[in-house]
Formats: structure tokens, sequence, C-alpha cells
């Protein structure tokens, strides 16, 4: 019924570009956006470039993948209307999906000053946290997301038999350098939050304060509603720096979870052949939950193989004295102090 009033109303005054704007905004809310992008280069022929309608042109324009021409609109229409919460959000939709991140997390900070309770802007905001595209550093160790560069040292790890052992038996190897080098490439484009996961390589200084990569570790299955990740983490060296490498590096991942992107607990799964690893879930206050019996099968060794589930929640990390005082001496600071801005 709509649709036949605007395009009676559209008859009878074909110069009113606000008609035109409005049935296209009527076109993207019924999934038309090719039709709609027509009828708002048809108002723009007809009227001024109003902000409502670079707003609605920027949509169209975003809903069928022209995200740089969006990004072009949504600017247009916020020189003409800078207190514009909406276009502000939109801006920062496509500018995300150009994987401009920064960018997308000061528009939707501003759209927010300007409506503090603007639900859409705050969820935006949330899957673009630039937090988790930062390196993380403190005692002499550093951990960045993968990148391209690293193709070597990870295909090494990968092709590492007894490292992979205990790190990820049951992983996908890659078979190919190059292909590897570009998946890489397209994951360091990627958010974190979109991919689910984040993977750093663990990289440590040695005697001539040169950071070389040493291990790797993972969050994934990152569910940012019920706020928690699975942990991983894995060093192929052996020998006291490696060790030591392992716990900066797990002390640097447990400030960033529960301190920096607020998760609300971690798991462990491990293999139970893995001992040591164990051994060193339980010394960092892990909790364990679960025995998974017979619960993965393992070609190579033709056999099922047994998995210890674990945890540490935010209120464990708070109370664990003994983590306090490792990251007190390893990176002069207690992790597990609660932050003054905490709440909220």
């Amino acid at each position: 019924l709509a649709n036949c009033y605007f395009l009676n109303a559209i008859t009878c005054a074909p110069e009113r570009g606000d008609f035109l704007g409005n049935y296209a905004n009527l076109l993207l809310e019924q999934g038309h956006a090719s039709e709609a992008l027509q009828y708002c280069q048809r108002a723009l022929d007809k009227d001024q470039p109003r902000p409502e309608l670079l707003n609605t042109l920027g949509n169209a324009q975003y809903k069928t993948g022209e995200f740089a021409n969006a990004v072009e609109s949504y600017r247009q229409a916020l020189l003409r209307q800078p207190d514009y919460p909406e276009a502000l959000n939109n801006l920062g939709q496509a500018l995300s999906a150009q994987q401009d991140y920064f960018g997308a997390e000061a528009c939707f900070h501003q759209a927010l000053s300007l409506q503090p309770y603007f639900h859409e802007a705050a969820i935006n905001l949330e899957q673009v946290d630039t937090r988790w595209l930062k390196p993380i550093e403190g005692g002499n160790v550093k951990l960045q997301r993968y990148q391209p560069e690293a193709v070597d040292f990870l295909w090494d790890c990968y092709h590492n038999q007894e490292f992979m052992h205990f790190y990820n038996r049951f992983m996908q190897l890659p078979v190919d350098k190059a292909h590897f080098a570009t998946q890489l490439t397209k994951q360091a484009q990627a958010h974190p939050l979109a991919e689910h996961a984040i993977n750093w390589i663990i990289s440590s200084q040695d005697e001539n304060y040169h950071y070389r990569p040493v291990g790797i570790a993972n969050l994934v299955d990152i569910q940012p509603l019920h706020r928690r990740a699975e942990f991983l983490i894995g060093i192929p060296e052996h020998g006291n720096k490696a060790a030591l490498a392992a716990t900066t590096a797990t002390l640097l991942i447990m400030d960033f979870a529960f301190n920096q992107v607020r998760l609300n607990k971690l798991t462990t799964f491990i293999y139970s052949d893995n001992s040591a690893s164990l051994k060193n879930n339980v010394a960092l206050g892990f909790v364990r939950e679960s025995l998974l019996r017979d619960h993965l099968w393992h070609d190579a060794s033709r056999q099922f193989i047994d998995l210890y589930g674990n945890s540490m929640t935010l209120a464990d990390f708070r109370g664990n004295s003994r983590l306090a005082r490792v990251s007190q001496r390893l990176l002069k600071r207690d992790v597990t102090a609660e932050l003054i801005n905490e709440v909220g």
C-alpha cells in the first residue's frame, strides 16, 4: 500500500526530490537496494543534496557493496549536518567494511557522544574494538597478531610434529607456503571478533635486546555475549627461557582478556597425555571442570583420546595471590588488581 501511495505521489509531482528520497528509503526497508540507489540518484538530480538523502544514498551504496562510495556519501551528509548520529553510525559501518577499524571506532564514539543511548552504535563499537588489534608487551615479551611476514616461523611450528602433538594434533596443516601467506594476509586484515579468534606470535628479547619469535598463542571460540574464550599457548623450544616466555605471555594474555576486553572466563582443553600442561594449568589457578573420556579419535595413533577441560573465571583471577606475585616479578605490576574504572 505504501508503494502505491509513493508511486502515485511521484507521478503527480515528479520534481519533488523528497518524494523520491522517501520512496528510496522504503525500497531499502524492503531489501531492494539497487532500485533504491536509482531513486536516490533521481532525487539528487531534482533536489539539493539534503543530509537525509545523502544518508539514504550511502545506505543504498553500502547494501550494494559500494563501500567507498558509501563512505563519501555519509561524509557529505555530515558536512551538512555534523550532529547526525545515524550518519556517523553508518559511516562507522562502512569504514569497518573497508577494515578501517580505528576510523570506525572514532565514528561510533562520536555517535554515542551525540546520542548516549544509541544501542546499535554501542554494539557496533564493541565489534570494532581496536584493543584487539594492538600488540601486547611486557617483561621482555611481545605478542603481535599473525602477519604474513611470520610465515616461515609459523610454517616451522605447524610442521614440527613433536610440538603439534601437544599443541593441536588435529589441526589441518598448510601444504603450500604461498597460499598460507595469503591466508595470513586476509587474517591480519579481519577483525578478531569477526573471526571469533585472535592469534599471536610470541616474541622474546635476546641478549642483544632484539625480539625473536619463540611461540604462538591464541584465543579461539570468542563469545562476546557470554564473555568467554578458549586459550591456547605453545612454545616449541625447551628450557628455562622458553618456560619464562610462556609464563610471561600467559600473564599478558590474562591481563588482556580480563582487564582490557573484559572477558569473564578463559577455558583450556588439554590432552590427557600432556602432563606438563596439565600441571602448569593447575599451578596458574585454572580449575578442572571436566574429563571428556574417549572424546577425540586420533587416526594416526588409531586410538581415542581423553580431554581435560579447565577454566579460570574473573573471580578466580582476581583472587589469585600466586598470579599477583608472579606478575609483580615478571611484569612489575599486579595484573590481578581490579581496575578503578572496571565497573560499567
